[in-house]
């Protein structure tokens, strides 16, 4: 077989989905050897999406694809003539990254090495060579049907409407209203996506799920036995709005948010002159006060002082390095919802509108901040010396200009400048001052719709967009009604962080199961769909929560006191550090590498600790009775491990343990072995580390 012949035949496997590792391996091998393969691989991979967006259009044009909603029984496998609408979608989307990989790989073989994108007709190929804004866009294909009317191709202010004095945008909320009202409109999205799409949502979930759900969202953990005992006891209807409102204003909300904003801050990994303490402390008083978002970025960006003293100095002060290039990054990132970094080096050759001389201009912002150290007195009688750090201005007498290099290596200067506002080079403004001023009076509502996503993300798995921190131009947004409206409100209700978790958390949707159904197995963004929300997505826990739920679930059970976790901070800390690594990127980005066994957890925590623990927490299960019923016994140590009832399954294996060990010599201490037996079996199991 020719090399010619082999690829077709490597292809025909690709587009099938059937390559194998070596094939592939074969396949990229063919692709380096010779250039003329290249040029096969784009013209086969061309005609191929072609064929497929022509049928794409015909099957999303057929009134037949979709069946009434009222129709459940409907047939989960495609009929032989026609594919699946989803299954189209995915056909679609691996013939698009077939055609771009190899496009990438043909321009890298030209000489020189480089890629040249080309974007549209009468688009320069050149990143660096400015468009005369004339060029035309190429046609884009009509949706499929799962995604229509959810992929926005430009950054847009929102929908509008026609006024006497021009198009004004839409608003969803008046200027005074209730939580019900945005709870309300939120839901009546949802539902109409959800009948739009053809599908029903999952059943409500038990009390029991939700109650977990509720816990481990606003306070980064289980709920105790007691908490558990006390909610599932309560039989007034009122029991779910009121549990969310306690929730909210529940002081371990601060806490947890803090622990959470302090990760995405400055990362779980100690850098020097960084004092995550006061970091911590800071949005505590920030989250528990429930002052405005907005208040809270403008501090961070703008703060000054001593970081022992102005615990809002950390942020920036964990990314002065390398020019403020992670400062720069993280920003636009946390605050803006958008990934730049691609566009540090050279203009994005994908997406209009995300241009390098537009990163260094933002960078600009953060030029002047420096940090200093400041020498303290040595602690006690240790002579160790210790440092302060302080982040402070440079004087305005110095270069104020920023220089890049373009990708062509010409030099280039330029001046802060965002959202169209540049402060000039004589200027004696703060910069950074100005840009929080800036944020706060962008007509896009950027820092609002990006808090408004993550924290979206935060009780569902999923944000509306793919990636909760990349809401570009590029990126497709699932429900932007739904976030508009949200963002309106957010903003309305001036970036109150409080009222949008109770928002959410009230809502109808969030109540739903995290069961999948034969009603809506198309709601699976796991696998690449674009996320329905017609039901709470499971995920993993963060390793705080492991670490939190572990302490809440054998001390409640113990009938212990639950202290505060800022009293075990520093050990969560040390505990967590083990798990975490840190890169020198222009992000300084880490990675997290918990993925092992519930049990590697509890031995690292102190193993001798836990286990002593758990005996505690055996006896108090047990409590004063000769003779407990066993299978109450199981119910109480499932509900303060997992939070629920024990199973058929579960109880026929502990009565069957308890047998086994009340045959054995010395069998009268059979129950208590068999409680610790299971109380491990539950913490170890998978469904501990789950959120759903």
């Amino acid at each position: 077989m020719n090399p010619r012949e082999e690829l077709f035949q490597l292809l025909n496997l690709q587009v099938e989905d059937r390559l194998t590792v070596d094939q592939n391996g074969r396949l990229n091998e063919l692709l380096r050897s010779n250039p003329q393969l290249v040029d096969d691989y784009v013209d086969y991979s061309v005609i191929h999406a072609q064929l497929h967006w022509d049928a794409g259009l015909s099957v999303s044009r057929s009134t037949d694809l979709v069946e009434p909603a009222a129709s459940v029984a409907r047939s989960s496998a495609p009929s032989a003539n026609r594919p699946s609408a989803r299954r189209l979608t995915a056909t679609l989307a691996a013939a698009a990254a077939i055609v771009l990989c190899a496009v990438v790989v043909s321009q890298l073989q030209q000489p020189g090495g480089a890629a040249n994108f080309v974007l549209s007709p009468g688009t320069a190929s050149d990143p660096d060579t400015e468009s005369d804004g004339e060029s035309e866009d190429t046609l884009a294909p009509v949706a499929p049907l799962e995604m229509r009317n959810q992929l926005p191709t430009e950054r847009q202010p929102g929908p509008t409407v026609v006024a006497e004095n021009g198009p004004q945008p839409v608003e969803y909320l008046p200027a005074k209203f209730t939580n019900e009202d945005v709870t309300g409109r939120l839901d009546d999205f949802l539902a109409t996506a959800w009948d739009d799409q053809g599908i029903q949502p999952s059943p409500t979930a038990s009390d029991y799920e939700w109650l977990r759900r509720v816990y481990l969202t606003f306070t980064g953990r289980i709920p105790t036995l007691q908490e558990s005992e006390s909610f599932l006891t309560d039989g007034g209807p009122r029991k779910y709005d009121a549990l969310i409102a306690k929730m909210s204003d529940d002081s371990e909300r601060s806490s947890y948010l803090a622990v959470v904003w302090t990760n995405l801050l400055i990362g779980r990994t100690e850098k020097r002159g960084v004092n995550r303490e006061k970091l911590y402390e800071y949005l505590v008083d920030m989250f528990e006060e429930n002052r405005p978002w907005m208040q809270t970025v403008d501090e961070l960006i703008s703060a000054s002082g001593r970081n022992d003293e102005n615990g809002a100095t950390n942020f920036l002060l964990a990314h002065l390095n390398n020019e403020a290039t992670p400062a720069t990054a993280v920003t636009a990132r946390l605050f803006l919802g958008e990934q730049i970094s691609c566009v540090q080096c050279h203009d994005h050759p994908f997406t209009k509108g995300y241009l390098q001389e537009e990163y260094w201009a933002l960078n600009a912002f953060f030029k002047d901040a420096q940090q200093k150290s400041v020498p303290l007195a040595a602690a006690g009688n240790t002579g160790v010396r210790r440092l302060a750090w302080t982040l402070q201005d440079k004087p305005h007498d110095k270069d104020r200009m920023t220089y890049f290099s373009t990708r062509s290596g010409l030099q280039k200067a330029v001046l802060p400048e965002y959202d169209g506002t540049k402060i000039e080079r004589d200027s004696g403004e703060n910069r950074r001052q100005t840009l929080a001023r800036l944020l706060a009076k962008d007509s896009s509502h950027r820092v609002a719709r990006s808090m408004v996503n993550r924290m979206w993300a935060h009780f569902f798995g999923y944000g509306f967009t793919p990636q909760v921190d990349d809401m570009g131009a590029h990126a497709t947004v699932s429900h932007p009604e739904l976030l508009d409206m949200l963002t309106e409100a957010f903003v309305k209700s001036d970036y109150d962080v409080k009222r949008l978790m109770v928002w959410i958390g009230a809502s109808r949707a969030w109540r739903l199961s995290s069961d999948l159904t034969i009603a809506n197995d198309i709601d699976q963004p796991d696998r690449g769909e674009i996320p329905l929300f017609s039901r709470v997505y499971v995920r993993r826990m963060s390793p705080e929560q492991v670490y939190e739920s572990i302490r809440v679930a054998i001390r409640s059970a113990a009938g212990q006191p639950i202290p505060d976790a800022s009293e075990y901070s520093q050990h969560r800390r040390e505990w967590i550090s083990q798990f975490t690594r840190s890169f020198d990127t222009d992000e300084n980005d880490e990675s997290m590498e918990f993925d092992g066994t519930i049990a590697q957890a509890l031995v690292m925590m102190n193993g001798d600790e836990v286990t002593a623990a758990i005996r505690q927490a055996t006896q108090s299960i047990l409590g004063t009775s000769r003779r407990p019923a066993v299978s109450k016994t199981l119910d109480r140590v499932a509900l303060a491990m997992l939070t629920r009832e024990s199973t058929e399954r579960e109880a026929a294996a502990f009565k069957s343990r308890v047998r086994q060990l009340s045959s054995q010599p010395g069998g009268g201490n059979a129950l208590p072995v068999a409680v610790e037996d299971m109380m491990w079996a539950y913490l170890n199991s998978s469904e501990f580390q789950l959120i759903h």
